[in-house]
């Protein structure tokens, strides 16, 4: 058994697995003598996983997801609801993460785009990814905050750090000349380089029709348009009439 000093040199040097790994530790395992290598490698595992959950807990915790318990599995077998399953099983894969590709879930509200962007949201957690979900009112807020306390370029650092940024209510609302201008500058700066889930009511070629400055229209709809996935989700009930059925 390792003796109490040792254990307490592990924890200050925060290998509190590998500590607690030895604290249960007992010499034999099933009937078998288990050698210094063995132990060695079960500490070493036993941290390693450690570390592993405590990542995917924070991660989880700072994507801020509306629905963080979104399981792909619940929508792909909904009774009533329509959804390319080949695309979202791909997309769960990751691989557009891989290739700084953007998605775009479009259907009428209570057809599930904020479940299937958050239940993609915990799949690029369990992939270690830096995720953030946001809507778009919350998303202006931040970056208006931002720009009175000239904090702008920390504001939108953050932002383009983030490997899976999801905005929900895309479009909701008629954005302002500022927020046009806001968007142009997060997209152009994501462009290519991050993943971006957008949650909207409105098909892409409606998008336009909501914005004042043409010319900023026309990239921003250019940058997301031409590298991402897009699918239109149908539903015969709402997602919360449903989910409120199981409560």
């Amino acid at each position: 058994m390792i003796d109490i000093e040792t254990l307490t040199r592990l924890k200050t040097m925060r290998l509190s697995g590998m500590a607690e790994y030895f604290e249960n530790f007992t010499e034999t395992t099933g009937t078998g003598q288990i050698t210094g290598p063995e132990m060695v490698k079960q500490a070493v595992d036993w941290e390693y996983e450690r570390r592993r959950n405590s990542k995917l807990h924070r991660l989880r915790r700072q994507a801020g997801l509306a629905q963080p318990g979104a399981d792909l599995a619940d929508i792909l077998h909904m009774p009533g609801r329509t959804v390319d399953t080949e695309l979202i099983a791909g997309l769960a894969v990751g691989s557009y993460l891989v290739k700084n590709q953007d998605v775009i879930l479009q259907g009428p509200t209570g057809a599930g785009k904020s479940y299937v962007a958050c239940a993609l949201g915990n799949k690029a957690c369990q992939q270690y990814r830096r995720v953030l979900y946001l809507p778009a009112a919350e998303l202006f807020d931040r970056i208006t905050i931002a720009e009175r306390t000239d904090e702008k370029k920390r504001c939108f650092d953050a932002l383009v750090k983030v490997e899976l940024l999801i905005i929900d209510d895309w479009f909701l609302t008629t954005p302002t000349r500022q927020q046009i201008q806001q968007l142009h500058t997060l997209i152009d700066r994501r462009h290519q380089r991050a993943s971006t889930i957008y949650c909207t009511q409105l098909p892409p070629e409606q998008w336009h029709d909501r914005m004042d400055e043409k010319i900023l229209a026309d990239a921003i709809v250019d940058r997301i348009t031409t590298n991402a996935h897009a699918t239109v989700l149908k539903c015969d009930d709402s997602m919360r009439k449903h989910f409120n059925q199981l409560d």
